[in-house]
């Protein structure tokens, strides 16, 4: 685990919880992220659930488990250094 990596993380997990907990700044400004993907119903329910994933994704690079993660689920579909 390096000291950038944990910043990094740290960042993605913290704009995270700005999505969660300011969903409707995003939802006013940014416009529904819903909408961008297909789903055409204003809900803040878009934003949230990016925020979750943002959270849990920064959380996992801040502490080296990205790889691991990777590796666990799809690591077997393709090879990865020539493991």
């Amino acid at each position: 685990m390096s000291f950038g990596s944990f910043i990094f993380g740290f960042l993605i997990m913290i704009v995270g919880m700005f999505m969660v907990i300011r969903t409707n700044w995003f939802l006013e400004n940014l416009g529904d992220l819903g909408s961008m993907i297909g789903v055409y119903d204003k809900s803040w329910l878009s934003w949230k659930a990016f925020g979750v994933f943002l959270i849990f994704l920064g959380f996992s690079i801040a502490f080296s488990l990205f790889t691991i993660l990777i590796k666990a689920t799809i690591g077997q579909l393709f090879v990865f250094g020539g493991l």
